[in-house]
């Protein structure tokens, strides 16, 4: 692997895996500082008397996904190594659309959508890096 195999911060990929790492981050922090707002987000909304146990995994486990995305790019790691990682990362919003199909249907589309959407724009963003 050479040095010229990793994003350079003047392209446009670059910033994109730098938003979907930024997007992660905020999302995760948001099911910390407020777990009823991130569950209502997510699609499967959650009682005010719930625990947040969950709710606080999810958004430790989605800053620490966003934030490997930032160490790699701050360690200029190969374009094969950041697509293989958002390629299986992609995984996270497949699972998250189907415990939400698993827990509500169809009743929260928008959810839905948008976590398959996300899986989407990862899947076609590490095939971009590895074209590249």
């Amino acid at each position: 692997m050479t040095r010229d195999d990793c994003l350079k911060a003047n392209t446009v990929l670059f910033w994109l895996v730098a938003l979907i790492a930024a997007g992660i981050i905020f999302i995760g922090v948001r099911f910390i500082v407020a777990p009823l707002v991130g569950a209502t987000g997510f699609g499967v909304p959650v009682p005010e008397n719930q625990t947040f146990a969950y709710l606080w995994a999810k958004g430790t486990r989605d800053i620490v996904s966003g934030l490997f995305l930032v160490v790699f790019l701050w360690l200029k790691v190969s374009r094969r190594v950041l697509a293989a990682f958002i390629f299986v990362a992609s995984l996270i919003p497949i699972g998250d659309a189907l415990n939400v199909y698993a827990s509500v249907g169809t009743s929260n589309l928008a959810a839905l959508m948008i976590h398959g959407g996300t899986a989407l724009f990862m899947i076609i963003l590490a095939t971009f890096l590895l074209r590249s």
